[in-house]
């Protein structure tokens, strides 16, 4: 059955994250529709409007046309999803710029801050919350203008927190973890003479300065090391943990670096199974971000044409609201020139009747004259035989 190009298109934008690795090797209908029922505030909406039975067989097809496998295939099958211009290419990364020199200047002021004495949780005052919007009141009466609408960046990409501080917590456990093995591996005698019994007895930092410092007793063979000095892997992993610590909000790119920095600690290290498993959470970390932004880039096209449009009809509006204004005015002098010829006409007709009325009292006179002067009196007394 075929479906139209904007209900698969939904579909893919809604669960490309979902179907990624094994997941995008689902056939049956069954494991497909336990994929979309286990995300009903995710997916609701979708499947109210399009139903779960017309998502699941959208899905299936899309699975056996390797869509979710293949982004080639992906940019065939959609390829207006794809399209972005340069300028907001570099608007993009010029906010990931912004929000990575952000974090810096905070994850430095973190390590001046460790040395110093910690203050006191109280007092911190209004905090606006990551991410809040700022809402804006504007007096419709006293308002400017009406400007074009100037389109919010939906960069760069975060995840939500719970996310991050899962991620960086067990990532910044799993190098803990990896720091004590190589330790009681290598140097068994640091550990008892420090005092140290567990992973969890001294923290990423201190792990990473007790390696730095015994790295040159280590025999050669102890380190997997490529181009890149120990010392610079041992201390990348320094930000990964003030951020997972000191909570700092970081982009979900920056993220994925500070987890593979751990990667390159654990190979370092010869650690292997868990230098897989954090390049697993780096893989899954890519494709997430990569549906966010495909979405974000849906959002952001899609709302600037719909903008687009409503500048047009306003733009219409305004050329009738002009119209109109001028038709009034000049319905409004046309008006008034027609009174003015009229009242010119009355005011004739008035004058000219006036006129004429006096030359017919002029005309009555000089022919009626005294009467009395031609008049023949007879004697009341004279008798007529």
């Amino acid at each position: 059955m075929a479906h139209q190009i904007a209900d698969r298109r939904r579909v893919y934008l809604a669960c490309r994250a979902i179907f990624v690795g094994d997941k995008a090797q689902l056939r049956r209908p069954k494991k497909v529709r336990e994929e979309i029922e286990k995300r009903p505030s995710a997916l609701g909406s979708l499947n109210r409007d399009l139903g779960i039975e017309k998502v699941v067989e959208i899905l299936r097809d899309l699975l056996e046309r390797r869509v979710f496998e293949s982004e080639l295939k992906a940019k065939v099958e959609f390829p207006e999803l794809f399209l972005s211009s340069p300028r907001q290419e570099a608007q993009r990364e010029a906010s990931e710029i912004d929000a990575a020199k952000s974090t810096a200047e905070a994850l430095e002021e973190i390590v001046s801050a460790e040395h110093a004495d910690a203050e006191s949780d109280e007092g911190f005052g209004d905090v606006r919350q990551f991410g809040e919007n700022v809402k804006v009141e504007i007096d419709v009466e006293q308002a400017a203008p009406r400007q074009r609408v100037v389109l919010p960046s939906l960069y760069p990409t975060y995840i939500p927190y719970k996310a991050q501080h899962v991620i960086l917590n067990e990532a910044q456990r799993m190098l803990e973890e990896s720091c004590f093995e190589f330790v009681q591996k290598w140097a068994p005698a640091v550990l008892e003479e420090q005092g140290l019994d567990c992973a969890s007895s001294v923290e990423l930092t201190k792990w990473t300065r007790l390696l730095a410092k015994i790295a040159d007793k280590m025999p050669q063979e102890a380190f997997h090391l490529a181009v890149t000095p120990l010392t610079d892997i041992l201390f990348a992993t320094n930000k990964l943990r003030h951020s997972a610590v000191h909570r700092l909000p970081t982009t979900a790119r920056g993220i994925q670096d500070l987890v593979k920095s751990a990667v390159a600690l654990t190979f370092a290290l010869n650690d292997q199974k868990r230098a897989g498993q954090l390049e697993e959470m780096c893989y899954e970390l890519d494709s997430k971000i990569k549906a966010m932004e495909l979405n974000k880039n849906v959002l952001e096209n899609s709302v600037k044409v719909g903008l687009e449009e409503i500048q047009r009809q306003r733009e219409a509006l305004d050329r009738k609201e002009t119209e109109m204004i001028a038709n009034m005015i000049r319905d409004d002098r046309e008006n008034k020139g027609l009174i003015g010829i009229l009242l010119e006409d009355s005011v004739g007709r008035i004058l000219e009747g006036a006129e004429m009325e006096d030359g017919v009292r002029d005309q009555n006179g000089d022919v009626g004259g005294d009467r009395s002067l031609g008049k023949v009196t007879e004697d009341p007394f004279t008798v007529y035989y």
